[in-house]
């Protein structure tokens, strides 16, 4: 697992995604754009995690996050991989959102944490035993987090 940083910047987000409020407020309160096309960020994300993983990979499924003040996501629902993808998680925010992370815990145990770093990306192996929440966005800043999230296989 590692942090790149500007490795979103690498390529123009195409955008245009049709968002939805996740409607379980028990595992999680945000909205989601299933189904993203991103092909530029998508050929830049399996370059770095094939080469950081040691790894050749190909592009998967992609989501796009929006967190806004209140909003969340558990563990405790996440899904959970019995094939080994790498999760590469881009963070396409304007400006950085004091506390808002990415979590990633094997067991439950927090082993890795993706701070709030506009233009970054993470790069983690997902298994069986690890799971990621998405912590909460204080209601005391007016500010949005936007991530896109690629699974590779």
């Amino acid at each position: 697992m590692i942090i790149v940083p500007e490795l979103a910047g690498l390529a123009p987000v195409r955008g245009g995604w049709r968002w939805e409020r996740y409607p379980f407020i028990d595992r999680g309160s945000y909205a989601i754009a299933r189904d993203v096309d991103e092909p530029a960020l998508a050929d830049i994300a399996v370059r770095a995690a094939s080469r950081a993983m040691n790894r050749e990979l190909r592009a998967g499924e992609a989501h796009a996050l929006r967190l806004s003040p209140g909003d969340y996501l558990l563990a405790h629902h996440d899904r959970v991989y019995e094939n080994f993808p790498i999760e590469v998680v881009f963070d396409l925010s304007p400006r950085p959102v004091l506390g808002a992370a990415v979590h990633y815990r094997r067991r439950g145990n927090v082993f890795f944490v993706f701070d709030s770093q506009p233009g970054a990306a993470s790069i983690v192996e997902r298994g069986p035993t690890v799971t990621c929440n998405h912590t909460y966005v204080s209601k005391l800043q007016e500010a949005t987090v936007t991530r896109l999230v690629m699974l590779l296989w």
